[in-house]
């Protein structure tokens, strides 16, 4: 595994050198398409398995991995002297591969370095393992929040391409961008409408539409995840710049394909209104303002290809792929001599597997259960006590007799020794509730000073009287009052009510329906006399 490993990591880091030298000439010549395809080459090395068969290395490759590996007292790897400790960092040289116009570092470590086995191999595996992973959970988590950032402050939501994405308009948006692999959106920023013309408007639409039309938001995160592989390996992140800026550059011309030449002019001032410093890695924005120049340059230029040209693209780029992987695939003996070399050079055996965990102690047998003894036999219930007397089943009746002319109801208990128990139940209608009735009458001059309710008895029933008259002149008195102060007289006229209504109040023998009718006329006194109290102030 390890030195499949080694292996696809040294191949892939090649194709990418390869297709860096060669997407320029491609694009010139094939147009933008083309060179964007170059980089499906590391995915596929990526994903090759093993191939069986005697494979053997091309010229173009033989003298470059002949001195890599042959090279005396060193090991090959693509690693960072900065990032190594001091002690280390001292003793590793540079070299330096070159292909086309491009070149890549490599890091010569001596064997003394590695010599301590497989530990060291599994110390780096370990190394590499945590940066893979703290990479793609920082590009998850960044991705999720800036698109919930960007939902969350949307204003306008209209659905486009037969409602299979939305497209909204945001406030957290620099610039037009597409997002979304399976809910597809298409962003653009709140003065959309006031930045661009409807030309601009339309042309920026059609490029984020086309990210989604061709699946270059998964391609996106293909390309993370390569990264992620590749986080230590300064040739991928030139890969990734490059990767994007033909994206970018395949999307314009698939825009600008069939449309009027005088529209190129809008599409540039599309581009560099969309242009801005900060992207998220996962999403399509219409421009970063790191790739202006390239962009509108290749708009300044017209790719007429003919279908022969287009053609003999296809047939160049697909010799180029095989040719590539057929060498640069594990389980050759190309490689295989490769890696009997390192092996050799570095001391580490890249075919030997890790050590087995030691196999755990048996466990101990458990002992036998001791046998549970016999539950004793429960007691005999107690005999039931002999029923007395007129117990037992009973039966319950309930009937009405005329007894003087009246309705008497009688509830008569059967048992079943042929006794029966007769209850004479009450007549609930001769029973009176001696509840008072109120009365509103003149009662004279009052024998108590403030006497308002008079009690009284007429023919066995209770009378409550209230002195409307005595009422009445107390309210005249503190009318009389009012002429030598008005405010004096309302709140006399106020004390004589709340006389009356603390009187009601306290009267226990009073009815709650009659005390609620007494104190609603008071209230509505009261309320009178507050109204003119108000009035005054």
């Amino acid at each position: 595994m390890i030195a499949w490993a080694l292996e696809t990591f040294v191949a892939t880091t090649l194709l990418m050198l390869l297709v860096l030298g060669l997407r320029g000439p491609v694009r010139r010549h094939f147009g933008p398409y083309m060179a964007y395809a170059l980089w499906m080459l590391p995915v596929a090395r990526l994903m090759l398995p093993p191939l069986p068969g005697d494979w053997q290395l091309t010229r173009l490759f033989s003298p470059l991995t002949q001195q890599v590996v042959e090279a005396p007292g060193v090991a090959v790897g693509l690693l960072n002297p900065a990032a190594l400790p001091v002690e280390v960092a001292e003793t590793v040289t540079q070299a330096t591969v070159q292909i086309g116009n491009h070149h890549a570092s490599l890091a010569l470590v001596p064997p003394t370095i590695v010599s301590g086995g497989p530990s060291l191999a599994v110390l780096l595996l370990g190394l590499w393992a945590i940066g893979a992973l703290a990479f793609l959970v920082y590009h998850l988590i960044a991705h999720g929040r800036f698109c919930r950032t960007l939902l969350n402050r949307a204003r306008v939501d209209r659905t486009v391409a037969q409602g299979r994405v939305r497209v909204i308009e945001t406030d957290a948006a620099h610039g037009p961008l597409a997002f979304g692999v399976f809910r597809k959106y298409v962003a653009f920023p709140r003065d959309f409408a006031e930045r661009y013309d409807e030309q601009e408007r339309d042309l920026a639409l059609a490029h984020e539409l086309g990210h989604h039309a061709r699946g270059d938001l998964l391609a996106n995160w293909i390309a993370l995840v390569v990264l992620a592989l590749h986080w230590f390996n300064p040739v991928a992140w030139r890969a990734f710049r490059a990767f994007r800026a033909d994206q970018e550059m395949a999307c314009d011309a698939l825009v600008l394909a069939g449309r009027a030449q005088a529209l190129r002019h809008a599409y540039g001032r599309a581009i560099v209104k969309s242009a801005h410093g900060g992207a998220v890695s996962a999403a399509c924005h219409l421009h970063t303002i790191n790739e202006v120049k390239g962009r509108l340059r290749m708009l300044s230029k017209t790719h007429t290809n003919s279908a022969s040209r287009v053609a003999t693209g296809l047939g160049a780029l697909t010799i180029v792929s095989l040719a590539a992987l057929g060498v640069t695939a594990s389980g050759t003996q190309a490689a295989e001599r490769i890696k009997v070399r390192v092996e050799s050079v570095t001391g580490i055996s890249l075919s030997q597997d890790m050590p087995a965990p030691p196999a755990a102690p048996a466990a101990p047998s458990s002992p036998a259960a001791p046998r549970a003894p016999e539950a004793p036999q429960p007691p005999a219930p107690p005999a039931a006590p002999e029923a007395a007397a007129g117990a037992g089943h009973h039966q319950v009746y309930r009937v009405r007799v005329n007894k003087n002319g009246k309705q008497v109801e009688k509830v008569i208990t059967r048992y079943s020794d042929g006794t029966e128990q007769v209850t004479v139940m009450p007549d609930l209608s001769t029973i009176r509730v001696n509840v008072p009735e109120v009365r509103n009458g003149k009662c004279g001059t009052a024998e108590k000073s403030g006497e308002t309710v008079l009690h009284r008895e007429e023919r066995g029933k209770k009378v409550m009287i209230i002195c409307a008259d005595r009422i009445e002149a107390m309210t005249e008195h503190a009318t009389r009052m009012a002429m030598q102060g008005k405010q004096a007289g309302l709140e006399g006229a106020r004390m004589g009510i709340g006389s009356a209504r603390r009187a009601i109040q306290a009267d226990r023998a009073l009815g709650d329906a009659e005390r609620a009718e007494a104190l609603k006329e008071l209230d509505e006194a009261m309320s009178e006399i507050a109204k003119d109290l108000a009035e005054n102030d």
